[in-house]
This record gives structure tokens, C-alpha cells and sequence, in this order.
């Protein structure tokens, strides 16, 4: 855990409200980012990061994350993938849809009431994990803040300090890895 992060978790245990402010210093422009990505809407955005952050007001403590960061960016996404499925269904008067990632990508975040497509996205939740257990720490990162986070490729590659073009042939290569992958276990997503 780094020096921030035991310091804003202090103040979280504290009960202090400068923990609010401090982690949006810190940690901000991140979920804002995932935020915007996936809603494609300034204000939507801003208010998901203030709910991400009254959510890390109410769990911490007791909880205690070992990766703040990581945390906070999780919660974000979940809550603007949430934001989005409900304005998605008031659209169309009803219903979930998943957050479309890209359109080559595997679907792993519909939400599915089916008991038979539960069953299938746990199946794939389970090779998804070992697939990316499997992979090095960089590369793993690169995926997931990717296609879990919504985070552009140029924001990754700048994050990590590491060219544009890298992320984007990483990324290609890890796709086709997975797809491999997927296929090798017998998922068909037919």
C-alpha cells in the first residue's frame, strides 16, 4: 500500500471529511475518466464519482482496500455501468443492457436474469480470471483497465508510460490470445 493511500485511509477511519476532498485530489481524474467513458455524459459522470466516493465514505471502515486506486476505480465503473443500464432501460422502456465495450470484444458484463445465462457468464467470469491470472502483470493491467475500465488506449499508454502503438498492438495480441483461449476451453459464445 503506498504512502496516499495510507494516508486517506487514516482519515477514512478518522470519520474525517478532508478524506472526501484528499481522495478526489488524488484519485479524480481516474474515475472520472472510467466515468465519462462509459456514460458519454460530463454531468452523469461527475455525479457517478461523487457517488463512488459516498460509497467509499459509508464502507470505509470497516472495510480496508489494499489499492485504493483500484477500489475507487471499480466502484466507479460499477456505478456508471448501473447508470447506464438504467438510462438505457428508460429508453426503451424496460429492460438491461450490457456496456458495450467494442464491438469485437467478448460481452462480459450483461447482467442476465436467465438461470441458464447466469450459468454461462459464471463459466466465463471463471476462464476470464484464470485467462488473466495467467497473464503478466503488465499486460493484465493493460486488458483490464481496457475493457473492464473503459479507459482509452492513449490514457493507458501515457498512465504507464509507455507509446500508443504498444498499447494498441498489446491489447490486438491479447484478444486473440483470449479468443485462442476461449476457444481452447470449449467456450462457445454462440
Amino acid at each position: 500500500m503506498n504512502d496516499h493511500d495510507e494516508k486517506l485511509l487514516a482519515l477514512f477511519a478518522q470519520r474525517d471529511e478532508q478524506a472526501i476532498s484528499e481522495t478526489l485530489a488524488v484519485y479524480g481524474s481516474i474515475c472520472s475518466s472510467i466515468a465519462r467513458h462509459i456514460l458519454r455524459n460530463e454531468q452523469d459522470a461527475e455525479e457517478c464519482v461523487n457517488d463512488a466516493l459516498m460509497c467509499a465514505w459509508q464502507q470505509i471502515p470497516p472495510a480496508k482496500p489494499q489499492n485504493l486506486r483500484a477500489y475507487l476505480m471499480t466502484v466507479t465503473r460499477n456505478l456508471a455501468a448501473s447508470r447506464l443500464e438504467q438510462r438505457n432501460a428508460k429508453k426503451r422502456g424496460g429492460g438491461l443492457q450490457a456496456v458495450s465495450i467494442e464491438s469485437d470484444a467478448p460481452n462480459l458484463t450483461a447482467a442476465e436474469p436467465d438461470p441458464a445465462l447466469h450459468a454461462e457468464n459464471s463459466e466465463l467470469s471463471d476462464l476470464l480470471e484464470r485467462f488473466l491470472n495467467a497473464l503478466p502483470q503488465k499486460d493484465r493491467i493493460i486488458f483490464v483497465e481496457r475493457f473492464w475500465f473503459c479507459r482509452p488506449e492513449a490514457e493507458i499508454a501515457a498512465d504507464y508510460g509507455i507509446s500508443h502503438g504498444n498499447v494498441r498492438v498489446r491489447l490486438s495480441r491479447l484478444k486473440k490470445k483470449l479468443a485462442a483461449f476461449l476457444k481452447e476451453e470449449g467456450y462457445d459464445d454462440e
